[in-house]
């Protein structure tokens, strides 16, 4: 397929015509030189540059790239944003192209055999190792279906943390040696990042770094003060005058530290719950996505390719969580000092469209976690020393984020990485270790107690149980915010099922353990605020 045809499937389908990191990532992709590394603004549409020669594939009715393409993301909370954006694409090319989601909500493909399956690191590692729950005996079909997939690494950068870290790089290392094409996409991985995950790969003359293709303005402001101290609040009125006029996204580093901002922010302004929203990790499903819903309906974003500013005050109250996955554009961002790469992200849901203009304050901190405060100290002093510098030009953002000194820890990580590498070697082998993240997660479900009947209270919590729908109502979490919860009295019951009964019944609990599922009583949770007694560090 030639160049033209290329460029019409990005009018065609996309809906815009393709930039050159495009261009060049489709040319690269077609004459099979793996890896790939693509390094390009937020925004920019990388996903859209991996996606046009495989979509070309099916036109042409020949598969010389791969006949499925398997898209890895950091969180669950991007996979199903990005499927339905695949899904919409995918059926202007051909109806019949199969997209399906893979994650512990939505395990909907766990032998990776569709032609286009969208997951997570952790679902996509243990389907290569063979440790899959979901695929009964066939524990080698995933593995097979990746053997022959191109498989996508998007928003690489999220994998920072020292213990992931380890596992990607071992199974990019894997991947290449074993000549499994792969693409590394990326807008803020740091130079010492990329040096250490390449250090034994070839990616000469395969990488690729896109140019800016948004020309618009961010302003950044040093605050002296922190937003949140001594469990107080610090927005003055004239800020909170700006905060009501601007449509204005602020980012706090801590859950607790969230909710206190919302709850101030909402009390002081008198706003309606379309006014102004909460978003962080703990959220039950079902009010994740609701919430997610409601920062769309609040600040300006696209749909269908138009931008859509809605009316009234809008105002977006988040974590970490809002670095990548959500498309919108604020007016105003106010976020605490994170590192380099993280406030690179924020600052992309801010002035993020064609001529937009924006400000962007930054606040120091009194409690650095979860961020290492070294970090944190390098991120600030450049930032004075370049007062300069311009957050929405790309060749600036890379200098920025390179003052991040990010290493793998691979003796932490090394029980993984030696079941990795053995399921490899032998194809008998069952890991036992294997792991992606270095916490350990557990499962909250959200139940009311007063729908249940009974005399005793056990009886009213299993009647209780039985009338929640236990997915929807689930909260992922640290093990660490478990722990918390537990010591604060607020959780006192672990789920299990009953195999003979096919019933969940619950037992009483001494101590939390990992990759178990505790019950916490509604009166500890609010769907405006999410878990309530939230003193953890844990994001």
């Amino acid at each position: 397929m030639d160049n033209k045809k290329i460029k019409n499937i990005f009018e065609d389908i996309f809906e815009f015509k393709p930039y050159q990191f495009q261009s060049n990532t489709e040319k690269i992709l077609r004459e099979n030189k793996y890896p790939v590394l693509v390094k390009a603004p937020t925004g920019s549409g990388k996903t859209e540059a991996v996606l046009a020669p495989f979509f070309a594939q099916f036109l042409e009715r020949r598969f010389y790239i791969a006949p499925r393409l398997i898209y890895v993301l950091p969180m669950r909370v991007l996979v199903n944003s990005i499927a339905e954006r695949i899904k919409k694409y995918s059926e202007k090319i051909s109806p019949p192209i199969s997209v399906k989601i893979q994650h512990g909500d939505i395990p909907d493909a766990p032998f990776f055999i569709d032609d286009i399956v969208i997951t997570t690191l952790d679902q996509f590692v243990y389907g290569f190792a063979r440790v899959s729950k979901q695929v009964g005996h066939h524990i080698d079909m995933p593995a097979g279906a990746i053997a022959s997939s191109l498989v996508v690494f998007d928003e690489a950068h999220m994998y920072r943390d020292e213990f992931t870290f380890s596992i990607m790089r071992a199974i990019m290392e894997i991947l290449y040696e074993s000549k499994i094409p792969f693409v590394v996409m990326t807008a803020t991985m740091p130079e010492s990042l990329e040096k250490s995950l390449f250090e034994n790969i070839d990616i000469k003359d395969k990488k690729i770094v896109g140019d800016d293709v948004v020309n618009s303005k961010l302003q950044i402001k040093i605050c002296g003060e922190p937003l949140y101290a001594n469990n107080e609040v610090n927005i003055d009125n004239e800020l909170l005058r700006k905060i009501k006029k601007k449509k204005t996204l602020i980012v706090l580093n801590q859950v607790k530290r969230a909710q206190r901002v919302y709850e101030e922010i909402k009390k002081r302004l008198r706003l309606r719950e379309n006014e102004i929203v909460l978003l962080h990790s703990r959220f039950t499903k079902k009010d994740r996505e609701k919430h997610e819903n409601t920062a769309l309906s609040l600040i300006p974003h696209k749909e269908d390719g138009k931008i859509k500013i809605p009316k009234g005050v809008g105002i977006v109250v988040s974590t970490q969580v809002l670095e990548a996955g959500i498309d919108f554009s604020a007016e105003l961002l106010l976020t605490e000092i994170a590192p380099a790469d993280c406030l690179v992200q924020r600052a992309g849901r801010c002035a993020r469209y064609e001529g937009e203009e924006g400000e962007m304050i930054i606040f120091p901190v009194e409690d650095e976690k979860p961020y290492e405060i070294e970090h944190l100290n390098i991120t600030i002093s450049w930032l004075k020393e370049n007062q300069s510098f311009n957050i929405k030009n790309f060749n600036e953002v890379q200098k920025f984020v390179d003052v991040l000194d990010y290493k793998a820890d691979d003796f932490e990580a090394r029980d993984t990485l030696v079941d990795l590498y053995e399921c490899v070697l032998y194809a008998d082998t069952k890991p036992q270790n294997i792991q992606v993240r270095d916490s350990k997660p557990v499962t909250l479900v959200v139940v009311d107690f007063s729908i249940g009947s009974g005399r005793k209270e056990e009886d009213r919590i299993r009647k209780s149980i039985q009338r929640t729908n236990l997915r929807e109502n689930s909260i992922n979490i640290d093990i660490g915010v478990a722990r918390q919860l537990f010591n604060d009295k607020i959780l006192k019951y672990r789920l299990k099922y009953d195999a003979e009964s096919k019933n969940w019944d619950i037992e009483e609990i001494g101590e939390i353990q990992p990759f178990n599922m505790y019950i916490i009583e509604k009166s500890n949770y609010d769907e405006s605020l999410g878990v309530k007694n939230d003193t953890s560090y844990f994001i």
